[in-house]
């Protein structure tokens, strides 16, 4: 009797052992922290400074430096990518268009140049204008820059019905083209830095892409 007393109690321990194991080791965590491969490099952040972790993680659509010259644009290339290692950086080229320009040639002195202009005043030509920061042109008067042909031929015209002769129509081919250096998808601390890059280029400046 004893010895089935024994054997009772030795049968209990083992089941209840067995049963501890069952649900409470052999089963997963429900811990996720527990769960993690590493959780000793989990970072709990506080509330506070939720705004300027999102903030440095975020992505900028596009910003672009420039505009810098064409024989610099190679330059500020490689400057921007030493700094944006792994990420998108393009360029755009910005060609300055042909305008047309009516004028009337340059006079012989200023003050034929002045007078000239007085007489146009009194012809109902009111916006026209000396040319002095050009040495090519110098005494010459300015009459009107046209984006086309056909708008400059319609201002001779006009200026013909007027009285006013002597006026030419010439083009003026546009200055040489600006290069902008374009970075997409940059992060926040990227971005900043640009103006580190911006120093080496006077004249250039740091704004959203168009």
């Amino acid at each position: 009797m004893r010895t089935l007393f024994l054997f009772l109690v030795f049968a209990n321990v083992v089941f209840f052992a067995w049963r501890y194991y069952v649900e409470n080791l052999a089963k997963p965590s429900s811990d996720p922290l527990a769960q993690q491969i590493e959780p000793n490099r989990v970072r709990i952040v506080p509330p506070d400074d939720l705004p300027r972790v999102a903030a440095s993680r975020k992505l900028g659509a596009c910003v672009e430096l420039g505009p810098v010259a064409a024989g610099d644009a190679a330059r500020a290339e490689d400057a921007v990518n030493a700094l944006a290692v792994g990420l998108k950086v393009t360029s755009r080229k910005v060609e300055e268009p042909t305008r047309w320009w009516v004028y009337l040639p340059p006079l012989a002195t200023r003050a034929a140049a002045v007078q000239r202009v007085a007489e146009l005043k009194k012809q109902g030509v009111d916006d026209s204008s000396l040319v002095n920061d050009d040495p090519q042109w110098r005494n010459a008067v300015s009459l009107g820059l046209f984006r086309s042909e056909e708008a400059a031929t319609k201002r001779l015209e006009d200026l013909r019905r007027r009285g006013v002769r002597g006026a030419e129509v010439v083009t003026r081919e546009g200055s040489a083209p600006r290069v902008y250096i374009q970075l997409r998808d940059g992060p926040e601390p990227v971005r900043a830095r640009l103006g580190e890059v911006r120093e080496g280029f006077p004249g250039a400046e740091i704004r959203d892409c168009p």
